[in-house]
């Protein structure tokens, strides 16, 4: 490799590496462990001949094509040839129900889907909006769709390759997760999306030829950002993990130099050590602190496939304290990132500095403050166009370049940031005091025992926490289990003000997944599902509510 800058926008970048490093690899499918490497030349010119195609498709038009896949090589390949045909991707997620599924195509006026290996597509395939074309990706059965990917690309190959589009042009549309209603879509450019993953690769500090490993979906602008546009800025490899049951060899055969997770990821991966020692916290954790910690520490680097990582990151909450210990002990340093679908990255923390329930200081280029309300409000280079079709939306959220995040937040003397929930999620309880449920209910998931939580309370006398319980609490007999969950409760309540102690526990009677309809395809919860599963058991048991005692109740 001679050059160790990439000139532009992702588009650019990819022209770029293509000639620097044609021959080198950059997607690396894996299938029982084999790997399938497309090379940049190679990529370069299957998104060029796939643009072709999709341009003659469109009349040369600015129209909306999606892509419905799991994370794979044609999934970016798609993605970009899209882009470079001067249209705009829309990213489905192959976990959207069938009425989220219709209504994100419908409303984007999608004409074009690029089909590959999708869990949902049994379910979501008779909601397809009438007049899109399907065209399969290489894996995917070409009777599922109309066209298959090799057929449509040929339709281009006597055409000129169209000209370079207009960085500053809408280039893709990401749904958020609607939790409080429909999704909306965010806009984003080629050159909004550059400013962004140019502020994390200055604070990543990655170079050429960093590996990657691409296992979070990439319908989701985070996954999309933080692994395939980083990977292509700094002209790295993203190998892609196969499915679930082989993420732990497919993430050894990667050896990423870069790894991006979420805090169960990193718990999950805690808890694979632990159960490698047969549970033993307390001999573990002894070993990784002896006179063979160095070995020890290594050998668990080698066995989880982080062997080679330089630079870690979570996001979506701040990791617990307990688990970001064990990662030290494993000698892997774990931080945390903050951002959201209409700007990002916005904040990180480091290394030398934590600050417990923190999410870091702004990165280069941010500007924070909170308004009067404690509402936390961004500006920066990678913010997105707006929402698409969605003016109303637009002025709550985009005002005078400042983005309103919807986040309350806490900025201390040293400028680290706290969150302290949603502003929209914040409930008034009978005694006329606000509660923002989202840190008591992080309390509360830190715990082994708890899965999920939600808290609800507006109208009740004192909040009402609903738990899903961990396999951990359902090992237990049922006293002990009740015995551990009021003592978890009086821990987490001694830590709040009274109008926002618990005064009840609801036992879910199962976990809370998209298919039972509590879960957005972005695995948030849905407040307004969780009140109309709940609501009645909530006011039943905050009728017995009083004397400082918390009462319990299981859902039948």
């Amino acid at each position: 490799m001679t050059d160790h800058t990439a000139p532009g926008h992702a588009l650019e970048n990819i022209a770029h590496w293509a000639t620097v490093q044609g021959d080198a690899p950059w997607l690396v499918d894996l299938h029982g462990g084999e790997p399938t490497v497309y090379t940049w030349a190679v990529g370069k010119a299957t998104i060029e001949r796939a643009a072709t195609a999709i341009s003659a498709y469109f009349g040369g038009a600015r129209k909306k094509a999606a892509v419905l896949s799991k994370n794979r090589a044609h999934w970016i390949m798609a993605d970009m040839a899209i882009l470079r045909a001067g249209a705009v991707t829309v990213p489905v997620f192959t976990t959207m129900r069938p009425e989220t599924f219709h209504y994100v195509l419908d409303f984007a006026e999608v004409e074009l889907l690029f089909l590959g290996e999708s869990a949902n597509w049994a379910e979501v395939r008779e909601h397809l909006p009438e007049g899109i074309t399907v065209v399969t990706l290489p894996g995917v059965e070409p009777s599922l769709g109309d066209i298959s990917w090799e057929a449509f690309l040929a339709k281009g190959d006597s055409l000129p390759l169209p000209a370079m589009p207009d960085g500053d042009e809408v280039a893709t549309i990401i749904f958020t997760s609607g939790t409080t209603g429909k999704p909306k879509g965010v806009m984003h450019s080629l050159n909004s999306l550059k400013r962004a993953t140019d502020g994390l690769v200055e604070e990543t500090g990655s170079t050429p030829g960093w590996r990657f490993f691409s296992y979070l979906p990439l319908a989701h602008l985070a996954e999309r950002l933080v692994i395939e546009l980083h990977a292509i800025r700094v002209g790295g490899v993203i190998h892609f993990n196969e499915g679930l049951e082989t993420f732990t060899s497919d993430l050894g055969y990667a050896k990423p130099d870069y790894f991006f997770g979420v805090p169960r990821i990193w718990e999950k991966l805690v808890q694979g050590v632990l159960g490698a020692m047969g549970g033993d916290a307390g001999a573990l954790k002894a070993a990784l602190m002896g006179p063979n910690a160095a070995a020890v520490s290594a050998s668990i680097r080698e066995k989880l496939g982080l062997a080679s990582v330089k630079s870690m990151l979570s996001t979506t909450a701040p990791v617990p304290p307990a688990t970001k210990e064990w990662f030290d002990l494993f000698g892997l340093s774990l931080l945390d990132g903050y951002g959201q679908t209409e700007i990002l990255p916005i904040t990180t923390t480091s290394g030398h500095e934590p600050r417990h329930g923190s999410v870091g200081k702004p990165v280069k280029g941010v500007e924070l403050k909170i308004t009067d309300e404690g509402e936390l409000v961004v500006r920066a280079h990678g913010i997105s166009l707006g929402y698409y079709n969605a003016p109303d939306k637009n002025t709550e959220t985009f005002r005078d370049g400042w983005v309103y995040t919807g986040d309350r937040a806490h900025i201390d003397e040293e400028g680290y940031v706290y969150l302290r929930g949603r502003v929209k999620e914040t409930f008034k309880t009978a005694k006329g005091k606000y509660v923002a449920p989202g840190p008591i209910e992080t309390l509360f998931q830190q715990s082994e025992l708890v899965e999920q939580a939600c808290i609800v309370g507006h109208g009740l006398p004192q909040p009402v926490v609903i738990l899903v319980p961990s396999e951990l609490a359902l090992s237990h007999d049922s006293d002990t289990r009740e015995d551990r969950l009021y003592r978890l409760t009086a821990e987490i309540n001694a830590g709040l003000e009274r109008h926002a102690q618990i005064g009840g526990i609801i036992v879910a009677s199962e976990p809370w997944t998209i298919e039972n309809a509590v879960l957005t395809h972005t695995m948030k919860v849905r407040r307004e599902r969780v009140l109309l599963r709940y609501g009645t058991m909530a006011n039943d048991i905050a009728g017995r509510i009083g004397g400082g005692s918390v009462e319990l109740m299981y859902e039948k």
